[in-house]
């Protein structure tokens, strides 16, 4: 199944511009910076480049296109009427609706590298990267970069979260503009807000990212803090896996 959806949506040339024209916002975000800081208008090194253009693509921009890549997978089966043909070949409607759910985490995975990638290049050819300090804690540019990458990689792990909420959304109602405004309110309320929230294990799930960038040191406390987080993490996803397995064994998979 995931060869066969590799070769039907990932591999196509509409991802692969889907994956790279990010990257436009990336170079054009470079030279704003750097053309500030010319004038001196503001002072930027390559790490806070590197965060300030990570987050801006990672809130306004991935979250639309990972949900409705993962709404797609799923949408086009109904759309283009091929949705009874997995069944005839006798593939279990389990192993169907999972692999939308794995092709959907590839793809997004494959919008994030690129455009992290990108950043980074920038990053150092524009402002260069030098020692990091955090809390008078000096800290190397490999250390920097990886501190910026695994924050950025967890952001990732939340976000999917919502897209396997969106495909379940769709299954209800088959509507993707729904679906997408359906999984992406929840996602900016709880990144707004999920810090605060009262359920601590839920919370460190929000809190991951900030104490990655932050963190002097990776210690126990900081060991704790990342396996709650992938502990909880896992419950929901496991969760939300279970429920769209279910929905969609009970799916109505006549094209509309």
């Amino acid at each position: 199944m995931l060869t066969i959806e590799w070769k039907a949506f990932i591999a196509n040339r509409r991802f692969l511009f889907l994956s790279l024209a990010p990257l436009l916002l990336a170079v054009i975000a470079a030279f704003s910076y750097y053309a500030a800081a010319s004038v001196g208008l503001t002072y930027v090194t390559g790490y806070t480049f590197l965060i300030a253009t990570v987050n801006l693509y990672s809130l306004l921009f991935l979250p639309f296109l990972g949900v409705a890549i993962g709404n797609h997978l799923i949408l086009a089966e109904f759309n283009w009427r091929t949705i009874r043909r997995p069944f005839i070949e006798h593939i279990p409607r389990r192993r169907f609706i999972l692999a939308k759910a794995a092709i959907a985490a590839i793809a997004l995975f494959l919008l994030m590298a690129p455009y992290f990638l990108a950043c980074t290049i920038l990053a150092d050819a524009f402002f260069g990267f030098g020692q990091l300090l955090i809390e008078d804690h000096a800290f190397s540019t490999a250390g920097g970069l990886i501190r910026a990458t695994g924050a950025y990689l967890w952001g990732g792990f939340i976000l999917y979260i919502f897209v396997v909420l969106g495909q379940i959304l769709l299954l209800r109602v088959r509507n993707s503009t729904v679906a997408i405004l359906g999984s992406l309110l929840p996602f900016y309320i709880f990144v707004a807000f999920g810090k605060q929230l009262p359920l601590p294990p839920i919370r460190s799930i929000f809190q991951l990212s900030e104490h990655i960038l932050l963190s002097s040191a990776f210690d126990r406390n900081m060991a704790y803090d990342f396996f709650s987080a992938l502990a909880a993490w896992g419950v929901i996803i496991l969760a939300l896996l279970f429920l769209q397995i279910y929905l969609f064994n009970r799916q109505d998979i006549t094209p509309s």
